[in-house]
């Protein structure tokens, strides 16, 4: 693990060859990155380096957790799984969260932050059923 006060990183427990990066706002790149959050969320996946950014101030004096942090990085993975293009759609979102969901499973990770936010960020409510429509993942 990196820990540069402006940058922890360190590989994906989900994907080997994916790394994780969070990104604080003493990062010189900090403010330019921000944006992309502000459009994308937590984090995004940068394939070029092959690397989920993070945005690590949201954690900072936050009532997130490392579980909450593993559910993004588990939702950005998922994206890569599913091989999910850079244009962002809801259909997208949806299974993203449902891989997610089983890539947390998987790893014995809680699956509560993710339950309780499902019908807030797609308009349904969570049920396995839906796992269906990521069953190869």
């Amino acid at each position: 693990m990196t820990d540069k006060k402006n940058i922890i990183r360190y590989p994906s427990i989900f994907k080997e060859d994916v790394f994780v990066t969070l990104i604080f706002k003493e990062h010189p790149e900090y403010q330019k990155i921000k944006s992309i959050f502000d459009i994308h969320g937590f984090g995004f996946y940068h394939p070029e380096y092959e690397t989920i950014i993070i945005d690590g101030e949201i954690f900072i004096d936050s009532e997130l957790s490392i579980d909450d942090l593993r559910f993004v990085e588990a939702h950005e993975v998922s994206h890569i799984l599913l091989n999910h293009k850079k244009e962002k759609n809801q259909d997208d979102e949806i299974d993203a969260d449902l891989g997610a969901y089983i890539l947390l499973k998987r790893k014995g990770i809680s699956t509560e932050r993710l339950i309780d936010v499902f019908l807030e960020r797609h308009n349904i409510n969570f049920y396995e059923e839906l796992l269906v429509r990521v069953e190869n993942l």
